[in-house]
């Protein structure tokens, strides 16, 4: 559990100073919107790591979402360099994703 907070969290930050890096050299709204959409992803990222302790298959999948969707949104610019720049975030996230899809449910204690 502790293992899909910190590479979720190494994750998500990664992906948020590349989209700030991103937004703040943008050249035209294409680069701009990229940057957003990966910043908006990474911050779900982020939050599927914080509810891994408690809920790991539904942050398991918000964490391989989240790597998928910046996937996606990296190539609207039509150029693959912001792939590169995107990569280490969605390498981290998804390989969180996975971990956390691959760890039990924690038993509720009853009282």
């Amino acid at each position: 559990m502790r293992r899909t907070f910190i590479i979720g969290a190494i994750g998500g930050t990664f992906g948020i100073f590349a989209a700030l890096s991103l937004i703040l050299t943008s050249t035209s709204s294409e680069y701009t919107l990229s940057g957003v959409q990966a910043a908006l992803f990474s911050s779900m990222g982020l939050m599927g790591s914080a509810i891994s302790s408690s809920e790991p298959k539904f942050a398991g999948w918000m964490l391989i979402s989240s790597s998928v969707w910046i996937l996606i949104t990296s190539p609207i610019v039509g150029t693959l360099n912001i792939l590169i720049l995107y990569a280490p975030a969605i390498i981290f996230l998804a390989a969180a994703g996975v971990i956390a899809l691959l760890e039990r449910e924690p038993e509720d204690q009853t009282l």
